[in-house]
């Protein structure tokens, strides 16, 4: 497992993540633009901005495949997957934790401040989106699997939980061998083709129904492993060919988003753009391998998780002391939204350097011991009870 994970970062996956992780920012900001400068009434761009979550999930099928090498006929160890499963949740978790309880700090303080104010009545719990029983969901990251019809506490980690749901499903197929391992992918390529055959069939967007959000994450997820098994025919590619292919989809994706067309469609070319990218050759590829964009696809987790809460404080701290609504003036609103970017990208900064990397690498370092301790590698079977000690 340890050779598996020494894989050669895919540097223009890493900056596709990062784009990603600012449009699901854009998508969300849009709503504090003055209503003279609605970008809905013009492109369908940003209202189908929904959609770069499952290029999340996609993204995140095929960097799974191409690093635990799912295409390998052996199967791997119950240790094994015991290991993947440390590292994603040592990826995953600590964020999400320190989020939902930054989020149950701001609404408790928030409803002291209020209660000592006399203001409107405010409590922590609201009952819906906020509740006791969405709230332990939320600490066993299971928040999206079905129990709700809605987002609740730090909104953007229903994709986390999501997401989390596709591990333990690829932790499963790490542990079968290559022919059941194939017959599983059928029955999930089998799934997402349901899923999205239901979407079409009911007229519908595919983050329309809530709790079937497991359902949305593990499509698009398959898609990336499929992907993966399908590289080889790029590889085949030249250069200039590749590029084409790419300026092809790029432009293919921004019309589709523009002019609003089926989900499916726009999903089918961000997948191509996933497929066409994997090698970072290509013009794209040149494009995409840039330090400040790369920089914002390490820091994109970080973004992700934590702007919601921020431009929620935001917005609350502006209406307080200015007593106007975001959305009173032109200026005020683009300023505002650009304040918020801002301060986004400088605390992803912060929190991945001061929260992010060292919370990963204690829970890697704690749950590995746990583990080595209890499931000690073969070799160490071997060797007398003196001298695994040493």
């Amino acid at each position: 497992m340890t050779s598996i994970l020494n894989k050669k970062e895919i540097r223009s996956h890493t900056s596709l993540r990062g784009w990603a992780a600012l449009m699901v920012v854009f998508v969300h900001f849009r709503y504090y633009l003055h209503s003279s400068i609605d970008p809905d009434e013009i492109t369908f761009f940003l209202y189908k901005g929904y959609l770069w979550v499952d290029f999340f999930f996609i993204l995140s099928g095929f960097v799974m495949a191409y690093v635990y090498d799912i295409e390998h006929p052996r199967r791997y160890s119950m240790r094994d997957a015991m290991h993947y499963l440390i590292a994603r949740i040592a990826r995953i978790y600590p964020l999400h934790f320190i989020t939902l309880l930054a989020t149950l700090l701001f609404f408790t303080l928030l409803a002291l401040i209020n209660r000592d104010s006399g203001g409107e009545d405010c409590c922590v719990f609201d009952g819906s989106l906020r509740t006791a029983e969405s709230l332990a969901a939320n600490l066993f990251l299971v928040h999206s699997w079905g129990m709700f019809d809605w987002v609740t506490w730090n909104f953007p980690s229903w994709s986390l939980s999501a997401e989390f749901f596709c591990y333990l499903v690829f932790a499963a197929l790490l542990t079968i061998n290559s022919a059941k391992r194939k017959l599983v992918l059928v029955v999930l390529s089998c799934m997402a083709a349901l899923f999205y055959c239901l979407c079409i069939a009911t007229n519908s967007d595919v983050n329309d129904n809530f709790r079937l959000s497991t359902i949305r994450a593990a499509s698009a997820f398959t898609i990336g492993m499929l992907l993966f098994l399908a590289r080889s025919a790029i590889s085949t590619l030249s250069e200039r060919c590749l590029t084409c292919i790419q300026i092809v989809a790029c432009i293919a994706l921004f019309l589709s988003l523009h002019f609003g067309v089926n989900d499916l469609l726009v999903i089918g070319w961000m997948a191509l753009i996933v497929l066409v990218t994997w090698e970072d050759r290509g013009y794209l590829c040149q494009c995409l391998d840039t330090r400040y964009l790369h920089t914002i696809g390490v820091l994109s987790f970080s973004i992700y998780m934590w702007h919601y809460l921020i431009q929620f404080i935001a917005k609350q701290d502006w209406e307080s002391f200015t007593g106007l609504p975001v959305e009173s003036s032109v200026v005020g609103s683009i300023l505002f939204v650009a304040g918020m970017l801002g301060s986004v990208i400088l605390i992803a900064v912060w929190s991945y350097r001061h929260l992010e990397i060292p919370t990963r690498k204690w829970i890697n370092f704690r749950l590995t011991g746990l583990l080595e301790a209890k499931y000690p590698p073969s070799w160490q079977l071997a060797l007398a009870p003196s001298e695994r000690k040493r």
